[in-house]
């Protein structure tokens, strides 16, 4: 189950709660570009560590007392003050899913995810696990996340935690379990041992940003997210999260986007419930993962809510974990990593733009009869994703399908927006609905317009007499409408274009 961060995780006031004296307390202070930075450091009892994200900004993590917040808050070079909370491991209780997703067919045929680097931003990972130390590449642990055989702490605090190893091998060697395990299922190799992952080949980096307890903070998690980036990994997989948002993970997360990263999350162990992922799994630019069942069911346990993209097997998965050990865990958390070694192999056999990697995840996805906010656009289907298609017949009906004249025109059915602005981003969630009579249906693209610019846009396969979607837009210039176009198999097409 989803542990939360605590009776007071994640608040966003710039009150003081208990610490080390009782006017002072630990925040991050996010800073405009280039200004501020000395404002801050000087204001400060500590400095934990400055976090440098590009043209977005940075952010000073330490300690300070209530008056310097206050001070702070006010500071026209300051663009958040909030709490350094905590990010927790979404709890497991308990893989079948290599099958189930189909990625043994791509594997098959050879999508192994070779050449593509995958970043678990977890507890760490084994460092020399049977089925998962081929495919170590460079790890990264925070001085705080650093791996300890000596595990204190815990949740609630006092409790212990940890997995007990008697010898950290590297920083980033998992002291938790959930690392290990998550990178199993994202990437143990294909080397007659242990598990199968879903991109047997990937080389897999652990970001240890999580404690033993399974707790990180979000300074922590940032930095994480941000070394990852910077290292040039193509995919985040994050099986952590929390209820509340956090404007400094806020801006690691749209840094690794601009540096075009596909970013994985786990939805959230708060079900049944319904609009309740958690955080970072909501976040636009992250692609939120919600848990199923051998047989296709929503877990019990799932997050769901609008914010849901994929679904992915998370009950009694059998994975990793330290030492040369196996273990079946149940949560999103399970979930998530196998998204994430199925963007790694679309990306390895050539797809490298973040959107359409995420676009052809939607793309291939199987509709197992869930709910919108339960599946999003269905449960991951790695071959199809790949545009692999093992069925001869259906190849064969393709092929009649294509001596049939299309005599209809494309046809729209519902097309509505929704805007926001977050930061310097101004954004629209663009739901549509199409068909076409002949069942001729062929692509669907919405543009964000400035005038007769595309400041950016979002393409989808479309198959059949009717389908639907969502498409995320964004851009830091000012838009003024949103086109939806429709394309059949012959080439005509319908637009429809609303105000932003």
């Amino acid at each position: 189950m989803l542990r939360g961060v605590g009776a007071t995780a994640g608040a966003l006031a710039v009150t003081n709660t208990a610490a080390a004296s009782s006017d002072e307390g630990e925040y991050v202070v996010g800073i405009q570009p280039n200004r501020g930075v000395a404002d801050v450091e000087s204001a400060a009892t500590s400095v934990r560590k400055e976090l440098d994200f590009g043209s977005i900004g940075k952010a000073v993590s330490g300690r300070f007392s209530d008056a310097a917040i206050d001070a702070l808050s006010r500071n026209p070079n300051v663009r958040y003050v909030e709490r350094n909370d905590r990010l927790f491991a979404f709890d497991q209780e308990t893989p079948y899913g290599i099958e189930q997703v189909s990625a043994d067919v791509a594997i098959d045929e050879g999508e192994t995810g070779n050449g593509v680097s995958v970043a678990i931003i977890d507890s760490g990972i084994d460092a020399e696990h049977e089925t998962l130390e081929s495919n170590l590449g460079e790890g990264f642990a925070t001085d705080d996340a650093a791996c300890t055989t000596d595990c204190g702490g815990g949740w609630p605090p006092g409790s212990g935690g940890g997995n007990d190893i008697d010898e950290c091998l590297e920083p980033w060697d998992d002291d938790n379990d959930h690392g290990t395990h998550c990178a199993g299922t994202a990437g143990a190799a294909d080397n007659g041992v242990g598990v199968l992952g879903v991109a047997p080949d990937v080389t897999l980096h652990a970001v240890k940003v999580l404690q033993c307890d399974g707790g990180g903070t979000y300074d922590d998690i940032a930095e994480g997210i941000v070394w990852s980036a910077d290292q040039g990994h193509e995919v985040q997989s994050l099986s952590l999260g929390g209820d509340q948002s956090s404007s400094v993970v806020d801006d690691a997360i749209e840094y690794a986007a601009q540096q075009n990263v596909v970013i994985v999350a786990a939805a959230g162990n708060d079900g049944p419930c319904s609009d309740c992922v958690g955080y970072p799994a909501r976040h636009p630019e992250v692609i939120a993962v919600s848990a199923t069942d051998d047989g296709d069911q929503l877990a019990d346990f799932s997050s769901t809510g609008p914010e849901v993209e994929l679904a992915a097997p998370g009950v009694d998965v059998l994975s990793a974990v330290p030492r040369d050990g196996y273990a079946e865990f149940s949560g999103t958390s399970m979930a998530c990593p196998h998204v994430s070694g199925a963007a790694a192999s679309i990306i390895a056999a050539g797809t490298t733009d973040r959107g359409a990697v995420r676009a052809a995840l939607h793309d291939g996805a199987d509709d197992v009869d869930l709910g919108d906010n339960e599946q999003g656009y269905g449960r991951l289907n790695v071959a199809a994703s790949l545009d692999i298609d093992d069925d001869e017949d259906d190849d064969d009906d393709d092929d009649d399908d294509d001596d049939d004249p299309v005599e209809a025109e494309p046809e729209i059915d519902s097309f509505v927006i929704e805007t926001r602005s977050t930061g310097r981003w101004n954004r629209a969630t663009a739901e549509w609905s199409v068909s076409h009579a002949d069942g001729a249906l062929e692509a669907v693209t919405s543009e964000l317009l400035a005038g007769e610019t595309v400041l950016d846009d979002e393409t989808s396969a479309a198959s059949g007499s009717s389908d639907s979607g969502e498409h995320e837009l964004r851009d830091d210039a000012d838009p003024d409408a949103v086109r939806l176009t429709v394309v059949d198999a012959d080439g005509h097409e319908t637009s429809e274009t609303t105000d932003y």
